[in-house]
């Protein structure tokens, strides 16, 4: 396989009329998708799921209010942890909802 430049990369995007700020959240936005129970724990894994990144910031869907509120309190550690998973973009804020798509996201 050859390799190329990034640059080289983001010009491919670009012709197949990709925004490549686009393709890298949705790239992040995977990769915390597949961290998700390490980052919070399994029982908060499985109870709520990261649906989108919107600019800097994160929107987690959960399953019960109680939920929301427990990873309310835990916002700070959590950001740090994404923030490791995510580098060397930075997510500055998360926002917690409850919903009943929790798992369809």
């Amino acid at each position: 396989m050859k390799k190329i430049e990034l640059s080289e990369l983001f010009q491919s995007l670009e012709k197949l009329g990709l925004d490549r700020e686009l393709v890298f959240t949705d790239h992040i936005l995977k990769r915390i998708r597949l961290e998700w129970a390490n980052l919070v724990g399994e029982f908060f894994g499985n109870q709520s799921r990261p649906k989108n990144l919107d600019g800097r910031k994160l929107t987690v869907v959960c399953r019960h209010s109680m939920i929301c509120q427990e990873l309310e309190f835990q916002k700070l550690g959590i950001l740090e942890k994404i923030n490791q998973v995510s580098n060397p973009y930075l997510i500055e804020k998360i926002q917690f909802k409850t919903g009943a798509d929790y798992k369809n996201t």
